[in-house]
């Protein structure tokens, strides 16, 4: 979409009482309108945030965000030094999103986050990670468990049972040092949930939140599959307003109570709801029996 229809956009869902409005990708910052945006947004009265990988976040980009009104940055760090290179193919990755954090600090930027995808290969480098972020100042980490997503099929990344509990005494004991927020692809998480979480968490799809893709397609969320199977409507032939009132319908009337045994007959429904429906595109939604009691 061009920058007349996202502004224009925006303002509708201002009218509509939208209060946050993050931009993801992809890369958001290789847009060259971006920071015009989220001015826009913000000039509406809509709270505005990136997720980047912080690679061209440097002084002049996060100025410019913070000029922009911005109010929240979150930096993908996956691990250490040596994991987080070697993920993303580049030696320089892993100091360009370290000094992104502190560029975004001293820009003014209010709220800035570090976000980790945990895999088997990077969960033994938490503990560093943390001290690194402590040195730095973040005081928000996001500790997303892996997604069947892009590479996630590779058996070296997939978390198993052993390392889900390693897991979560990790964020046990480190939220005593930083404000830890457990991604919501693990909505519900037994006796842990109460000792890794201040919150009751569920999947947001469809209920709080959304995904507008950058062709105008919406669908539940950004990991969802780009694919005809999750798309709700397009912006460019239907308004937003009625695409959020008469779409979604799959997450708002417990279509997984119905459509799964398993679920309909389970003492968490409660509090899971099924899980994440990315989650369960590789099947890997229900851990309740991954949990030690």
């Amino acid at each position: 979409m061009g920058t007349d229809k996202v502004v224009s956009l925006i303002s509708e869902l201002a009218v509509l009482g939208v209060r946050t409005f993050a931009v993801t990708g992809g890369e958001p910052l290789l847009r060259e309108d971006l920071a015009l945006v989220l001015h826009h947004a913000r000039s509406v009265g809509i709270n505005t945030g990136i997720a980047t990988n912080g690679f061209l976040l440097d002084g002049s980009m996060a100025l410019a965000l913070a000029q922009a009104g911005v109010s929240s940055v979150q930096i993908s760090i996956d691990g250490d030094r040596d994991p987080h290179n070697r993920i993303r193919h580049n030696e320089l990755s892993y100091d360009r999103a370290v000094s992104a954090a502190r560029n975004c600090r001293e820009a003014g930027i209010a709220l800035i986050t570090v976000a980790t995808v945990v895999t088997k290969s990077n969960i033994e480098t938490l503990p560093t990670l943390l001290n690194t972020l402590l040195s730095e100042g973040i005081r928000y980490w996001k500790l997303i468990p892996l997604m069947p997503i892009g590479r996630a099929d590779k058996s070296e990344l997939q978390i198993e049972p052993a390392t889900l509990i390693a897991f979560l005494e990790f964020v046990r004991q480190a939220r005593r040092r930083i404000r830890i927020q457990i991604g919501e692809n693990l909505p519900y998480l037994g006796k842990y949930d109460s000792q890794t979480r201040n919150l009751v968490t569920y999947c947001p799809v469809g209920i709080t939140a959304c995904c507008l893709g950058v062709d105008g397609k919406i669908r539940g969320c950004p990991e969802m599959p780009d694919s005809a199977e999750f798309y709700e409507g397009s912006v460019l032939e239907t308004n937003f307003d009625t695409i959020w009132q008469r779409g979604f319908v799959r997450y708002r009337e417990d279509h997984l109570r119905h459509q799964d045994h398993d679920c309909a007959k389970c003492s968490w429904w409660n509090r899971c709801r099924g899980g994440c429906w990315v989650m369960r595109t590789g099947e890997w939604h229900c851990i309740k029996n991954w949990l030690i009691y």
